[in-house]
């Protein structure tokens, strides 16, 4: 009953209009979304938190998978912000991957988060060549959100070296297959549905 009041009320003082939303939302959008709600996933950002920063002291892989919408990139995002996260990684990178894949301008936006500099016109390879050598050195923590193809990740694991220092790729996908062929050290981790009672929570959160 709130809720239809409040609709109703909105609706009478300014004009009412539907519009498409955009299908792939760009990276500058997606990095304010850092204060979504997040219900149910403790235990999920427990286990994954625990490979991120334990576990072996090779690189590795963590593909978290699940349909669309059920709450991948938020708990993702939740996890990339958290400060012992954030403390525990030289460098960090969030870039959105999607169906629109393009290979240069991803491996300008993770080298210019990487290296607070931007790509100055350099061919594809030889930026690829410097994004690697920038991350020698460093414990880095690089999100791949949205994965769509195998083939997106044959294109950028040469870029991510292994110097032994427990270094973290993260990689959100809805398809098993893209998790399987991305895994390293551990098995993908599959997002866990909401039960009834935090369905409830989570709509409650969002609505009020």
């Amino acid at each position: 009953m709130e809720v239809t009041k409040m609709w109703s009320e909105n609706l009478s003082v300014r004009p009412y209009s539907v519009v498409e939303l955009s299908k792939h939302l760009p990276i500058e959008y997606s990095n304010l979304m850092n204060d979504e709600e997040i219900v149910g996933f403790e235990k999920a950002k427990e286990k994954i938190s625990h490979h991120m920063t334990r576990g072996t002291n090779k690189l590795d892989v963590i593909p978290i998978v699940g349909m669309g919408g059920q709450g991948k990139t938020t708990c993702a995002r939740k996890l990339y912000n958290n400060v012992s996260i954030v403390h525990h990684f030289d460098v960090r990178a969030w870039c959105i991957i999607s169906q629109t894949y393009n290979r240069r301008k991803l491996l300008q936006a993770i080298f210019s988060q990487v290296t607070g500099s931007k790509d100055n016109g350099n061919k594809d390879d030889v930026l690829a060549d410097l994004l690697r050598r920038s991350l020698m050195s460093k414990r880095y923590l690089i999100v791949l959100d949205d994965m769509w193809d195998c083939m997106v990740w044959d294109d950028l694991r040469l870029c991510f070296p292994d110097v032994g220092n427990r270094s973290r790729i993260v990689i959100t996908t809805r398809l098993e297959k893209v998790g399987a062929h991305v895994m390293y050290h551990i098995d993908p981790y599959f997002l866990p549905f909401l039960t009834p009672e935090e369905s409830c929570k989570l709509l409650q959160k969002r609505v009020f």
